[in-house]
């Protein structure tokens, strides 16, 4: 795929254009370490590096041309250099321009909110059809293509999307996170339905507080075209914000009779949730292989997008009914002497305590393993640790991601808020050896929580990045399938 410079360039607003050529680019790229000869490399300034600062790399990596918001004057001459006002901007104004805008011939779902994204996507591709839609999660970025990423730099989205249209497919579902909000990698993305899941603690250490962690979820929303649709948890406090954002059409959902799409006589077990669902078209029984009241939650969200997609009720519960498994949601295990072993990605205060409260009045003791990444939300630790203190019978603390920090001192943060429950507990740096002591002391009756990780495949520390898997763990001991 090749295209003419000038005919991109066209699609942002440049500041200037030094040394113009008649150039065709061959790809997009914004990591040097990435490009390939013919690429256009565009510059910015991320969290850690400037991309400015790596321009000469670029060159020597076969760039024809770059963009970024300042004038380097060690590019040599003969090198067309755009500037821009804004790079990220820029960066999606071209991939969308290079991928002939490809969410425009796509029904295409975004679902942003704290939790609950992964499972809403997943559960809204089922009810269009997996055959038909392409996925873009924190589940498929991570198996599929690589990358830890919960939604993918702007060139990566629109190519996915673009060869999602190549494969014949009609539709793409995406988790937005609100870091690809606030640094513009779904601008230009044509959403014909936006989720909001809920608000609550998380990513604090990018975002001050709530309040711009909540603003960066509504530019989704305010992004909307009158012909989308907005369909918003209204048992959400931060509910009326969202609706307020958008001039789309809004639909909404809870677990009252005020929302649009509501459920009640739900019953919930150790391994399903049942309940019945009321539509503005009708009520259907639901009864999803996925246990919780957030499930259920999670399930209207996707019985919204299907209505809105114009498919009969009885199509959208038989194929909600037909998801049995997410790769590290709540993923069940039954050992040979009948302990049940939980693999579960919560990583968030609120995460974890639902997934404590749902588990507690199942088993005999609750015993969790879990830790918190590194490089992140410093604020949520101490919470977390009490979170588990006051709902596990037993914690193991243990190293997550540890990423640029010590995992001691991450652990020891856990620890201050698990010391205010007076619970036991002890401390265990190894993830193995965490989840080998959780096993020791388990009996049967009783339920081993490993939380955090969930569908990840490796664990990132300061000088390296091994491989791990709780739940491939669990059979190398033999004590899974």
């Amino acid at each position: 795929m090749n295209h003419r410079l000038r005919d991109l360039v066209a699609q942002v607003n440049s500041k200037g254009i030094l040394n113009s050529q008649d150039l065709f680019i061959s790809g997009i790229e914004h990591d040097s370490r990435q490009i390939e000869p013919g690429d256009l490399f565009v510059a910015f300034q991320g969290s850690k590096h400037d991309g400015h600062e790596h321009i000469g790399d670029a060159l020597r990596n076969g760039a024809v041309a770059v963009v970024g918001e300042k004038v380097c004057p060690d590019i040599p001459a003969n090198v067309t250099h755009i500037t821009v006002e804004d790079s990220r901007k820029a960066l999606a104004g071209l991939s969308c321009a290079f991928y002939d805008h490809p969410t425009d011939k796509l029904f295409t779902v975004g679902v942003t909110g704290t939790k609950g994204k992964t499972s809403v996507t997943h559960l809204s591709a089922a009810v269009l059809g997996m055959e038909q839609t392409e996925i873009i999660s924190t589940i498929t970025n991570a198996l599929d293509r690589g990358t830890d990423q919960t939604t993918p730099e702007a060139p990566q989205i629109q190519q996915i999307a673009w060869d999602a249209l190549q494969a014949g497919k009609e539709h793409l579902a995406l988790e937005v996170s609100a870091h690809a909000l606030s640094q513009e990698r779904v601008r230009g993305v044509d959403f014909n339905v936006a989720i909001f899941t809920n608000l609550s603690h998380d990513h604090l250490d990018y975002y001050s507080n709530l309040e711009p962690y909540l603003q960066a979820k509504l530019k989704l929303f305010r992004g909307l075209l009158p012909s989308a649709t907005a369909i918003v948890n209204r048992d959400d406090p931060a509910s009326y914000r969202v609706i307020a954002a958008s001039q789309a059409k809004v639909w909404t959902f809870g677990l009252s009779p005020n929302a649009d799409i509501w459920a009640d006589e739900m019953e919930q077990g150790p391994r399903e949730s049942q309940a019945l669902i009321h539509t503005p078209e009708g009520s259907f029984q639901l009864r999803l292989h996925f246990p919780g009241l957030f499930y259920i939650q999670n399930a209207l969200a996707a019985v919204g997008v299907g209505l809105i997609r114009e498919l009969p009720l009885s199509l959208i519960r038989d194929r909600l009914e037909a998801v049995k498994h997410m790769e590290g949601r709540l993923e069940r295990f039954l050992t040979r002497d009948g302990t049940t072993i939980i693999v579960d990605f919560a990583h968030s205060p609120d995460s974890l305590e639902k997934v404590l409260q749902l588990l507690r009045p199942f088993y005999r003791r609750l015993i969790t393993v879990f830790g918190c990444g590194g490089d992140s939300d410093r604020l949520k630790r101490p919470v977390m640790g009490a979170i588990s203190g006051r709902l596990s019978d037993y914690t193991i603390l243990t190293s997550d991601n540890p990423k640029g920090e010590d995992p001691e001192s991450i652990l020891q943060e856990i620890e201050v808020g698990l010391r205010t429950t007076q619970a036991p507990y002890e401390l265990s740096l190894d993830r193995r050896e965490a989840i080998q002591r959780a096993l020791e002391l388990a009996r049967p009756g009783d339920c081993v929580l490993i939380a955090g990780k969930g569908h990840e495949r490796t664990q990132v520390f300061k000088d390296r990045q091994i491989p791990f898997n709780d739940k491939a763990y669990l059979s190398e001991l033999g004590v899974i399938a």
